[in-house]
C-alpha cells in the first residue's frame, strides 16, 4: 500500500498513454535503456486520481516526499547548479531533446 507523495525532479517529464504502460511495467520502453547508459535516473506513474494520467520523468531524482518517504529536501545552490549542469549534458548526450526543467509533481495514492 502506497501513500500520497510529491516527486520532486529535474529533467524531462513525458506524457505516457495508456498503450505505453506495459512497456513501462516490462522495462521494455526505449528511454529505460537510453536513460540508463546516460547515467540518468527514470520515475513513473500514474499521476491522476480519480482516473490516469501516466508520466515518465528521466533525469535526476531529487525526491519523493510524503509519509513513506522524505519529509523534506535541501539542496544548496551550488549543488542544484551542478545538478542541473550535468543532468543537461547527460540528457543531450542520450540524445533525449527536450528543455529540462524543476518538476514537483503530486503522486495521489492511487
Amino acid at each position: 500500500m502506497s501513500t500520497n507523495s510529491c516527486v520532486a525532479y529535474y529533467g524531462l517529464r513525458f506524457e505516457v498513454s495508456r498503450d505505453e504502460v506495459e512497456h513501462l511495467e516490462t522495462l521494455s520502453d526505449s528511454r529505460f535503456g537510453i536513460a540508463r547508459r546516460a547515467g540518468l535516473k527514470l520515475y513513473w506513474g500514474n499521476f491522476a486520481a480519480p482516473g490516469e494520467r501516466y508520466m515518465l520523468f528521466v533525469g535526476e531524482q531529487l525526491a519523493i516526499l510524503g509519509p513513506e518517504n522524505s519529509l523534506e529536501l535541501s539542496l544548496p545552490s551550488y549543488s542544484l547548479q551542478e545538478l542541473m549542469n550535468s543532468t543537461r549534458a547527460k540528457l543531450q548526450a542520450a540524445g533525449l531533446s527536450g528543455e529540462p526543467s524543476l518538476y514537483l509533481q503530486w503522486q495521489p495514492d492511487v
